[in-house]
């Protein structure tokens, strides 16, 4: 049993013919003798060229400009005040602040002392102030106070853990002296 091709014949015939086709317009190619281009737009260029030397010739040579601003500048002399000079003023000690954290405010006093209780609890130090806004009294609780930002930080870290954001207050100390 012989199994017949499946391509078409046309495919058979038609694939040949393009590539003898193809193989005889390359060989019509390179028996056409190139064209001698560059010839020419050498020459063009080279015409171009001298008609605007021509042109350049034709027109009268501007002066070059005389400045004497150069001469000046050098028969002058220029006479500077003595200016003392520059010391800057040095910095005292470094001011220290204190620092403390505003863990929550409450218009109820014993929502207040139930958070500071738990952030006691917590081991951190914290108290309470109340103070009046508007004939309404709030109670706000503080952690702190901390001398060293990096230990203000740290209490900062526990507090956002518990879901709080607390207030930063820094206060400067009063310097002895």
């Amino acid at each position: 049993m012989a199994e017949h091709s499946k391509v078409p014949k046309w495919v058979w015939i038609l694939t040949p013919t393009l590539a003898v086709a193809f193989v005889g317009f390359v060989l019509y190619l390179s028996t056409i003798p190139a064209s001698d281009e560059s010839g020419a737009v050498q020459k063009e260029t080279r015409q171009a060229l001298e008609a605007l030397k021509e042109k350049a010739a034709q027109k009268p040579q501007v002066p070059k400009p005389n400045y004497e601003f150069y001469q000046l500048l050098e028969e002058q002399e220029v006479k500077v005040d003595k200016v003392e000079e520059y010391v800057s003023t040095p910095k005292g000690t470094p001011k220290k602040y204190v620092y403390r954290l505003q863990a929550a405010s409450f218009r109820n006093q014993a929502d207040a002392d139930r958070l500071r209780a738990e952030l006691i609890l917590q081991g951190m130090s914290a108290y309470l102030e109340s103070s009046t806004v508007k004939d309404s009294t709030w109670y706000r609780v503080y952690v702190g106070p901390f001398n060293d930002r990096s230990k203000m930080n740290k209490a900062q870290d526990e507090l956002v853990q518990r879901n709080i954001s607390p207030l930063v207050l820094k206060t400067p100390v009063a310097s002895d002296g």
